[in-house]
């Protein structure tokens, strides 16, 4: 039997800091969801080449008020012992010169949950693991140093502690390990093959100098020398679309072959952006005088790998990869694959791959036989109690859209269809309300980073006094993004110019941005807080010029 072919990134659109686990004849993958809900995305995969989701792991958690690109940040999960480990940083404050975070550890004994109350581990840094030998556990994290001294490093070396999950911390910590030159080292994770512990961190920050350094010491506690192959993985100065390579940890198949998750990054053609924010690769290794390597004998990542033995003769591993999307409302329309879901009553969201922005689907709105109301909440400037649910951007070109009804009595009440990065980054296509003339419209809404423009300059789109379902839809390509609307059953009309895609990306927005571009609907009421509006259907597609399913 063959071997399918696995094609990177393997889960495409924001997911950063994949983490692999294989557990109970399982694959799992998590990444990072920052001041998205549910906390941490999951998937599942029988042989590294097919991923489905599996939804969100932390669906309690409240990130109201976390600023942008704040939140859940490297979670790590393991198991040991019949028990699932995940481990995972919030962060409440990134920009300045401090790092207030504090790193949890919540169990479970499935994948399934249920999961135990989050136990504090500690707060000198961010990205912990946990590595699990004999019964015990020790906690890995960078340590950061905020002292504005010469000589100082803010990325101040890697700590080790055991922690007893009923006690938390016990014994003395020690720096094990200060890190290559590359410097920045983070997102660490601990191993142990053939007598020697491994730490697999990443280095050279988040943009284009991000790698993987590989050390290795024949005592858990040190002191680790660093791979003779360093760096294990980097996408500096080197021709691969997979830009910004870094971050992972190695599985082990049950035939004894190795790979490896990293995150990457790739670019519109003609502008360097990464609008897809992110994303989850996976890369072959082998091991060579007992040092990993990639198979291609480069730190190169590769765009296309080998998948495991006896993983058969595909070779089309993302069009599976997207037909696993579609369980649940998802559907193929006219050969090609998409999303497509009327909101109905039993919805798994998180499953189907929404994201709720800071809080949960619940409190926002009310899936019903009708489709889904949601509450009028805050602006999309607010870090509280917006009413946004998304879905990620995964391709450079596509068009997606949703229906509504909305009934507004005031300028300060708006729903509708969003393409946004964060609140400092979006474009809104909305219904809204003219109080000069007393009409419901549709007007177009952008801020660049604060910069708040009205592409229409007033001349809005108004709407017939009898509407019913207002249709809505945007088509990107590349840094292309055009919208368009229809009302009841007439056709689609362009409305405004053709905007700037690629704004919505790692690097254009103010301050730090780790995340990446969604598509989503909203609905916010800054007047009185009682509005509702009505969301009959959404989908999404890959294909910029399908019509609507």
């Amino acid at each position: 039997m063959g071997c399918a072919i696995i094609h990177n990134p393997v889960l495409t659109g924001f997911h950063p800091d994949p983490c692999i686990c294989k557990a109970q004849g399982k694959y799992y993958m998590i990444t990072s969801t920052f001041e998205w809900f549910p906390g941490v995305s999951l998937y599942e995969s029988d042989d590294l080449v097919t991923w489905t989701s599996k939804g969100g792991i932390l669906d309690k958690i409240d990130l109201r008020g976390i600023p942008d690109s704040g939140g859940i940040w490297a979670p790590a999960l393991s198991y040991d012992n019949g028990t699932f480990y995940l481990v995972y940083t919030i962060s409440r404050q990134i920009d300045g010169y401090f790092k207030d975070v504090k790193n949890y550890v919540v169990t479970a004994p499935s994948i399934e949950g249920p999961w135990s109350q989050p136990m504090f581990i500690n707060a000198s840094g961010f990205d912990p693991s946990m590595f699990h030998e004999d019964g015990r556990h020790y906690v890995l994290n960078p340590q950061w140093d905020p002292r504005p001294l010469p000589g100082h490093k803010k990325f101040n070396g890697l700590i080790l502690q055991e922690f007893h999950m009923e006690k938390g911390l016990v014994g003395p910590w020690k720096l094990v390990f200060q890190g290559s030159g590359t410097n920045v080292t983070e997102g660490p994770h601990l191993m142990k093959k053939d007598g020697y512990y491994y730490i697999i961190a990443a280095e050279g920050g988040t943009g284009v100098l991000h790698s993987i350094c590989v050390a290795r010491s024949r005592n858990l506690w040190g002191p680790y020398e660093i791979s003779p192959y360093h760096p294990l993985i980097t996408s500096w100065e080197q021709d691969t679309p997979l830009k910004k390579s870094g971050h992972g940890n190695f599985v082990e198949t049950d035939r004894g072959e190795w790979y490896m998750t990293h995150l990457c990054s790739r670019y519109l053609d003609n502008v360097q952006a990464s609008v897809l924010g992110r994303e989850a690769a996976m890369q072959k290794l082998e091991w060579i005088n007992g040092w990993p390597r990639m198979v291609q004998k480069t730190c190169v990542p590769a765009l296309w790998v080998e998948g495991p033995k006896g993983t058969g003769d595909q070779t089309d591993s993302g069009g599976q990869k997207e037909a696993a999307k579609l369980a649940g409302h998802g559907r193929r329309d006219e050969g090609k694959v998409g999303y497509w879901t009327d909101f109905s009553r039993g919805t798994d969201l998180a499953r189907e791959e929404w994201l709720s922005l800071r809080y949960c689907f619940q409190e926002k709105g009310e899936l019903t036989e009708q489709g889904l109301w949601l509450k009028g909440g805050d602006s999309l400037t607010s870090c509280f109690d917006q009413s946004l649910i998304a879905r990620r951007w995964t391709s450079f070109q596509f068009q997606a859209g949703t229906s509504l009804r909305f009934a507004p009595n005031h300028y300060n009440q708006t729903a509708g269809l969003v393409c946004y990065y964060n609140t400092k980054v979006f474009h809104y296509l909305y219904v809204g309300y003219d109080e000069r003339k007393n009409r419901s419209m549709v007007n177009i809404l952008t801020n660049d980073n604060f910069q708040f423009h009205e592409p229409l300059e007033g001349n809005y789109v108004y709407l017939p006094e009898d509407a019913g379902e207002i249709h809505l839809r945007v088509e990107v390509d590349q840094e292309e993004l055009r919208f368009y609307y229809g009302v009841d059953q007439g056709d689609f009309q362009g409305i405004g110019p053709v905007l700037d895609a690629s704004i919505l990306c790692d690097e254009h927005p103010l301050g730090w941005a780790y995340t990446g571009a969604v598509v989503g609907i909203t609905a916010v009421d800054n007047f009185n807080k009682d509005t509702k509006a009505l969301f009959t259907e959404f989908y999404q597609t890959d294909s910029p010029g399908l019509e609507k399913p």
